[in-house]
């Protein structure tokens, strides 16, 4: 018969199952060992696999520097150096965001109507509504809530992104 291991002791499995990436954990409380025992009586190894990557903007702060993005694709994305020296054709909504991987501001053209999802925007940046006159532009938050409308020709020399999760241009 097999001893138990102890509450105390670390689990050190390092392997790939799956596309998940299997990390070394310690052991769970004394429940989780006893829970455990019965399938190490078996001849199973416990092993814990290590959460998910984070997905989305604003999945951890602390990570790597990541550029930001639109989906779907924006009509067009560019770069400028300066967050006032761009223009924004007529139809369109254009947002700039600072892109830490490129050190530049980053800028998304949208004329398609549609439900742009963000991801990494964060910080201030701004936009230029420069659509047919009347056209609404609406900023949502992470509940869905529309927390800023914008309706052309309106400009914004300064935006904060942070709290935004979605644009829809029309």
């Amino acid at each position: 018969m097999q001893t138990r291991r102890k509450a105390a002791g670390i689990v050190a499995a390092v392997g790939l199952a799956a596309g998940t990436l299997l990390a070394a954990a310690p052991a769970q409380a004394s429940e989780d060992a006893r829970a455990a025992g019965s399938a190490e009586r078996a001849g199973a190894a416990r092993v814990q696999t290590a959460p998910p990557a984070p997905v989305g903007a604003r999945a951890d702060a602390g990570a790597m520097a990541s550029s930001p993005q639109v989906s779907p694709s924006a009509e067009r994305i560019r770069y400028v150096s300066s967050g006032n020296d761009y223009t924004c054709s007529y139809g369109r909504l254009c947002t700039r965001v600072w892109d830490p991987v490129a050190g530049k501001w980053k800028v998304f053209d949208l004329y398609v109507c549609r439900t742009y999802s963000l991801s990494y925007w964060n910080g201030y940046g701004g936009y230029v509504n420069n659509q047919t006159t009347g056209t609404k532009a609406y900023f949502y938050n992470s509940s869905g809530g529309v927390i800023k409308t914008s309706t052309a020709l309106n400009t914004s020399t300064s935006y904060n992104w942070t709290p935004v999760w979605k644009i829809k241009n029309c």
